[in-house]
C-alpha cells in the first residue's frame, strides 16, 4: 500500500511538471484559432479524481502555484484558480463515478469555470483579463479543447496511477 502511495505521488509530480512546462512552453506559440488548451487544469480534474482529498489539493494548489512561477501572471493565481477546481472535483467525484455521459460537460464545465474564475482573479489584481477582445473565446475554445484531449489524458493518468477500472454496465 505504501508503494502505491509512494508511486501515486511520483507519477502525479511528474504528470504537473510535464503539463506545466508544455502549458508555459509549447502553447504560448501554437495556437488554434488564438486559443490553447489548459492542459494543466484538465491533469488536475484527473488526478483530483483518483488522489485522496489532501494531495488532490496539493496536487491543485503545487501546479497552480509552478503555473504562477513560470508564467507571467500574478503570484498565486493560478494557484488559487487550480486549487478551487480541486476542490469542486473532490466535492462531485462520488456522484460521477460510473455516469460515462457526464465526463464532458463536466470537464467542459469545470474548464470554463476555472478560466473565468482566473480572469475574474486576474481582473481584481490589475490584469485587466475581463477588459480583453474575444473574452468569451479564451474562455470557450480551451474548454472545448479539453474536452477533446480529455478522451486521451483521462484514461492514461488513470493507468499511469494504477486505479482498478471501475465496470462499466454498459458493456456486460
Amino acid at each position: 500500500m505504501r508503494a502505491l502511495r509512494y508511486r501515486r505521488a511520483i507519477v502525479s509530480g511528474l504528470v504537473i511538471f510535464v503539463a506545466v512546462t508544455l502549458q508555459t512552453t509549447l502553447f504560448v506559440d501554437v495556437r488554434i484559432l488564438g486559443s490553447a488548451p489548459a492542459l494543466v487544469i484538465l491533469v488536475v480534474i484527473s488526478l483530483s479524481r483518483h488522489l485522496r482529498p489532501e494531495f488532490a489539493l496539493f496536487a491543485g494548489f503545487g501546479a497552480g502555484l509552478f503555473e504562477d512561477l513560470l508564467s507571467q501572471s500574478a503570484l498565486g493565481l493560478w494557484a488559487l484558480t487550480l486549487t478551487t477546481v480541486s476542490y469542486f472535483v473532490v466535492r462531485v467525484r462520488d456522484r460521477m463515478e460510473g455516469e460515462y455521459g457526464l465526463v464532458a460537460p463536466f470537464v467542459f464545465g469545470l474548464t470554463a469555470g476555472g478560466l473565468a474564475l482566473f480572469a475574474v482573479l486576474g481582473t481584481i489584481f490589475g490584469e485587466r483579463t475581463l477588459a480583453d477582445s474575444g473574452f468569451l473565446a479564451k474562455i470557450i475554445l480551451p474548454a472545448a479543447f479539453n474536452v477533446a484531449l480529455a478522451a486521451v489524458v483521462l484514461p492514461a493518468i488513470r493507468r499511469a496511477l494504477a486505479v482498478d477500472e471501475p465496470v462499466n454496465p454498459y458493456l456486460r
